[in-house]
């Protein structure tokens, strides 16, 4: 069984501008082939960041992730034995580099493709064939959720995810060998002092190759344009509440966001 976490998606109001940012500061390029008209999509070479415009009806925020597998249908039997309340359809031609989502026994959506007659018509295919490798790279992919642990479960045993680490007090972490997904627990008491947070994804993160010419270079990037700067973390004592649960919460050595708030966790490990 072999699964790659292959792509992340944010929703934004301001589509093309953290488009711009995701560039400048990671240095993810676009796929040959784009669509500016739908989104923006950037990648690493291995996994892809999809930057969708906020539509009515849609929250703005990092929305999914998506996965590819050698095929889909022993992954759905997997899914309906043991997890009947997890489920995967096929999606609609208007979505043709993603030919299937699915959610968790949570919810939690994601997109599944599939290898075996390689459903990836469109753009993280296209990535992947550009087949360059950096040192700024998409790490982790994170989501709160009210029932953590069945949800590792779910990912481990559908989907093949193995264990990176072991268990801590932050939640699980899953990884297909290059980036990892954590689950998070859930519930309101976990958000004192602030606004409770909805479920669902929480950061994306991304290994650099040393954070403080990391941290310089996010600096020089906001002085030279303020339209690409991070949303500042802490400051007055709610926000300063965030950014301790976020800084609790991740595994990286410096928290930060992106312009539109979005949390990003940064490593060198």
């Amino acid at each position: 069984m072999s699964v790659q976490i292959n792509h992340m998606a944010i929703i934004s109001p301001r589509y093309p501008n953290l488009g711009k940012f995701y560039e400048a500061v990671f240095g993810l390029k676009p796929a040959s082939r784009n669509r500016p008209a739908a989104a923006i999509t950037i990648g690493d070479g291995y996994t892809g960041l999809n930057i969708i415009p906020r539509r009515d009806g849609y929250v703005e925020g990092i929305d999914h992730f998506g996965m590819l597998v050698d095929e889909v249908a022993p992954v759905k039997e997997r899914m309906q034995k043991k997890f009947p309340k997890a489920n995967v359809v096929q999606r609609p031609s208007a979505r043709p580099f993603a030919a299937y989502s699915g959610h968790d026994p949570d919810g939690n959506v994601f997109d599944l493709a599939q290898r075996k007659g390689d459903t990836r018509k469109e753009i993280y295919a296209d990535i992947a064939a550009q087949g360059w490798a950096q040192d700024r790279y998409l790490n982790r992919f994170a989501i709160r959720t009210p029932n953590a642990e069945a949800c590792a479960e779910f990912y481990s045993e559908v989907f093949g995810l193995k264990p990176a680490g072991t268990r801590d007090g932050r939640g699980w972490h899953l990884s297909d060998g290059r980036v990892t997904l954590t689950i998070l627990p859930w519930s309101p008491g976990i958000f004192a002092g602030m606004s409770v947070k909805r479920p669902g994804p929480d950061h994306i993160g991304f290994r650099v190759e040393n954070i403080a010419a990391f941290r310089a270079h996010v600096a020089e990037v906001a002085g030279m344009n303020p339209f690409l700067a991070p949303v500042p973390l802490g400051g007055s004592g709610e926000s300063q509440t965030r950014r301790e649960l976020f800084a609790d919460s991740a595994s990286g050595q410096w928290q930060m966001s992106d312009p539109d708030g979005n949390w990003i966790d940064v490593t060198e490990e």
